[in-house]
């Protein structure tokens, strides 16, 4: 009956306008990419009215962002702003408007400004990179941003750096669901497998926040679930009630497009259900 009630919601949703995203470079048009001090414009369209997100990776680090603004009476919300020296490297952004992912999501680099016939020096250590160039202003270096450092999203706000040594127990938890999320589809497993019950669709929640999945992170998170339920004998008796994951289901049933994973949803839902009536074992 749950399993009817979830899809029944999902299908009565209002139709709405699919929400698209996009990136343009105003300072030089015709490039697919930026350099540190082209100007940029983001567009998102959508229907008026509802909320836009987004969610920023910055060279490997990734900020969940709260909802930033509305679409407004045209269908369109935007912003715009200059890539300065921080911004250096690699960047992708899935933003979200009214609980849906808005296509497609945004990959794009910032670049050093060289010059094309100048001296051109590159290094590489696991993540972090570094350019030493000649340009209009003279020989300067670029690098990405350490994990200390803070970054700016293009919507305008800080996120302060990453100290390992001052993160919280319930941090590296989040942290760790988050890489979980991002990785292979289909490879998510959550420790202490079958232990966790309810809890794993709360941290979940805690992390994404008003933040839309795509469809292969949704697979992932339904993988975390399903480990998260499997061992119920192991699952502490307040953890048993899956209110917070049927809430998490029915988010991720809203936002699906693929009829395949609307279906991998409403199977994962009878199964956390067929699991939670399960007594603890002596």
């Amino acid at each position: 009956m749950r399993i009817m009630l979830l899809l029944g919601v999902a299908g009565l949703a209002v139709a709405a306008q699919a929400p698209v995203a996009r990136i343009a470079n105003t300072t030089r048009p015709s490039s697919p990419d930026f350099q540190i001090g082209d100007r940029f414009e983001v567009v998102v369209t959508g229907t008026a009215g509802q909320p836009v997100s987004v969610r920023t990776t910055m060279n490997g680090r990734t900020d969940w962002g709260p909802v930033i603004g509305r679409i407004d009476k045209n269908g369109r919300w935007s912003t715009t702003g200059q890539f300065e020296k921080g911004d250096f490297g690699d960047w992708s952004e899935v933003w979200t408007v009214g609980g849906r992912v808005a296509n497609p999501v945004v990959h794009f680099s910032v670049g050093a400004p060289c010059l094309e016939t100048g001296q051109h020096m590159l290094s590489v250590m696991n993540r972090h990179r570094a350019v030493t160039c000649d340009t209009a202003d003279g020989t300067r270096t670029f690098a990405t941003a350490s994990d200390t450092e803070p970054f700016r999203t293009q919507d305008g706000r800080i996120v302060p750096g990453r100290i390992r040594s001052d993160m919280t127990a319930e941090q590296f938890r989040l942290e760790f669901v988050g890489s979980l999320i991002a990785g292979p589809a289909g490879n998510a497993k959550t420790p202490r497998k079958g232990q966790l019950g309810d809890r794993a669709a709360a941290q979940i929640q805690s992390l994404i926040g008003e933040n839309a999945l795509t469809g292969d992170e949704a697979r992932n998170v339904l993988s975390i679930i399903r480990a998260a339920f499997e061992r119920p004998d192991r699952i502490p008796q307040g953890e048993k009630d899956p209110s917070a994951t049927l809430l998490l289901l029915r988010k991720l049933a809203d936002s699906a497009e693929q009829e395949s994973l609307k279906q991998e949803i409403a199977k994962t839902v009878a199964f956390v259900q067929a699991h939670q009536a399960v007594p603890d074992r002596p």
